[in-house]
């Protein structure tokens, strides 16, 4: 039986991994009370002595604003703590399963969406940082798998964050309140339950190592999200579109990060993902 030991397993994705688990599969799942992956030592141990098969890491430092601010801690989770997670995984020959972003691009190749082998230039101290984690995992890990994916939602919601996209516009539309979200932000909203079974898949069919492109299929702009939300649940708070330029962000963010797989990955579009994933949630 396949040993897979989880990292960040209380997170939106992490939960999802574990609530997809296909039973085959041995699971060890570690949240940050029981691993802290910037401690080197302690997490060189702690993995030796499970000794899985394979690594799955969700762990990240994903406020992108706050990131601007905390660089120090933001590499030592998003890149130094990779690094520490790919040394433990090559002393016992153990795969591993490395979760990135769409924020590795800048956002300035339009109208196509990024494939695997689009070239990174991240904008911002959270996507430099979760680059850095990607070369350390291509460069320095045996058996390295890097699953880049984008915008999640999920229904453990995001712990760095306090909730989700999804989640926020719910709570607000429900009060009737208003909104005003970004119409020239553009990018691929992905279920992490979606991403979930994928990466299951990954992992049993053992594909082959590298790069993946992960996401559903399809892409908006966050009020075209914000605005299908509203539709799917019937709920009719005003949403109202504005420009990035008008809205207050320390980070500099891309404006299109669509995503797409050269690896025969397809998933579902994201309106039908997004659509059952609000029906089972209300």
């Amino acid at each position: 039986m396949l040993k897979v030991l989880l990292i960040g397993a209380a997170g939106q994705l992490g939960s999802d991994i574990v609530r997809t688990n296909p039973g085959m599969v041995e699971l060890f799942p570690l949240n940050k009370k029981d691993l802290d992956i910037t401690k080197r030592d302690r997490t060189i141990t702690t993995i030796r002595e499970i000794k899985p098969d394979l690594l799955i890491n969700t762990a990240a430092y994903v406020r992108v604003d706050d990131a601007e601010d905390n660089v120090e801690d933001t590499f030592k989770i998003n890149a130094y703590g990779v690094k520490n997670l790919v040394d433990a995984c090559n002393i016992i020959s153990a795969d591993i399963v490395h979760i990135s972003t769409d924020y590795v691009f800048d956002g300035k190749k339009k109208q196509i969406p990024y494939d695997e082998y689009d070239i990174p230039n991240p904008l911002n101290v959270y996507g430099i940082t979760k680059y850095a984690g990607e070369l350390f995992v291509k460069n320095y890990a045996l058996k390295p798998y890097i699953i880049r994916t984008a915008s999640l939602y999920g229904k453990s919601g995001a712990i760095g964050k306090g909730g989700n996209f999804v989640f926020t516009v719910l709570d607000r539309i429900k009060k009737g309140l208003s909104m005003s979200i970004v119409n020239d932000i553009y990018m691929s909203p992905t279920c992490t339950y979606d991403l979930s079974l994928q990466i299951w898949s990954l992992i049993i069919e053992k594909s082959p190592y590298g790069l993946y492109h992960i996401a559903n299929s399809g892409h908006c702009s966050w009020y075209e999200f914000a605005t299908m939300i509203s539709s799917i649940s019937g709920f009719k708070g005003k949403i109202e579109p504005i420009s990035n330029e008008k809205y207050p962000s320390k980070a500099k963010r891309p404006i299109w990060t669509p995503l797409i797989s050269t690896r025969g990955i397809k998933m579902r579009a994201w309106e039908e993902a997004l659509e059952v994933f609000i029906r089972e949630t209300l």
